[in-house]
């Protein structure tokens, strides 16, 4: 079975982050919610879903004290982080690579 973490990065109005780990624990909350779905049905909902798992680690850990529906109203985005933020980056993203050849 593929691991349940998540690496989400929360950025809210005020443009302060939350990086936190959502896992199984999140996920399952997220499930029986009346607007949640199913594993299956995920990708239908991937934004809610990722607002809410970010909000329900955030709130489990104690970084933050809101509502659900207080986050929902403040939070611009929810983003999903690479495992190593350098390999988001091309490892030739600065090297243009040879110039083409004149004619």
């Amino acid at each position: 079975m593929a691991t349940s973490r998540f690496e989400l990065r929360a950025v809210m109005e005020d443009e302060t982050t939350y990086d936190v780990v959502a896992d199984q624990r999140d996920a399952a909350r997220f499930e029986v919610q009346d607007f949640g779905c199913s594993a299956r049905e995920l990708m239908s909902r991937v934004a809610t879903a990722y607002r809410f798992m970010a909000w329900s680690a955030l709130t489990r850990r104690g970084e933050i004290k809101l509502k659900w529906t207080e986050f929902d109203a403040t939070c611009v985005e929810v983003i999903d982080m690479p495992d190593d933020e350098e390999s988001a980056v091309p490892a030739d993203a600065e090297d243009p690579g040879q110039p083409a050849p004149s004619a």
